[in-house]
């Protein structure tokens, strides 16, 4: 090898290694970024997914899993239970803190991270939560009656802090009045009226636990 052999050799060899780090280098960056990118396509499709899910007043949503009818937007009183793919429909555009209000089956506030469109609603069996308590406070109680009416023969009274359980499936009839109306199962067969939820009156809770 010549006098400038070697160097020569030496210097392409440190100029291809560089080379090499800067390749890698420029793949690694390529790599982060897409992977960034792809990152942020997911999140904004999760976001504008969750918009287009809750959107206009009157439209039907369905519970995706077993969840609850709030009296307000926090998870502090609950009033209603929904059953999986029990079906809502939505009382105002948007909804906000991720939470949407819901004219039906009853007045109150609903997860939005709990709700699927309709369509989606699936035909399996799901597990129901039939127990409510009581909540209504006067001495007299809540009659339950033979049937869904207010002059209907009475059956039996259920009283402050009562708990009962509803037939299966829940059936619930709203009369001329505006008044709804649950059929029991327990503590007798019949039905009571758990006031008139569109004013917020209501008699009946979701139990904390069945």
């Amino acid at each position: 090898m010549s006098h400038w052999g070697r160097p020569i050799a030496v210097f392409a060899l440190v100029l291809s290694t560089v080379g090499g780090m800067k390749a890698t280098a420029t793949v690694l960056s390529n790599t982060a970024t897409g992977n960034s990118r792809l990152a942020s396509e997911a999140i904004f499709s999760l976001k504008k997914s969750n918009i287009q899910l809750a959107q206009r007043v009157g439209e039907c949503r369905a519970a995706a899993r077993s969840t609850f009818i709030y009296q307000d937007r926090s998870t502090t009183n609950r009033i209603r239970a929904l059953q999986s793919n029990e079906k809502v429909i939505l009382a105002e555009a948007g909804g906000r803190d991720g939470w949407i209000a819901v004219s039906s089956p009853i007045s109150g506030f609903v997860q939005t991270q709990d709700l699927k469109r309709c369509a989606e609603v699936s035909t399996l069996p799901a597990r129901r939560n039939l127990c409510r308590q009581v909540i209504y406070e006067g001495v007299e109680g809540v009659a339950v009656r033979e049937k869904p009416e207010i002059s209907s023969s009475q059956v039996s009274t259920v009283f402050f802090g009562d708990r009962i359980t509803l037939s299966n499936p829940p059936e619930f009839i709203t009369d001329g009045m505006g008044r709804e109306w649950t059929k029991l199962t327990d503590p007798s067969v019949g039905w009571m009226s758990n006031g008139i939820p569109a004013r917020g009156d209501i008699n009946l809770v979701a139990c904390f636990q069945s």
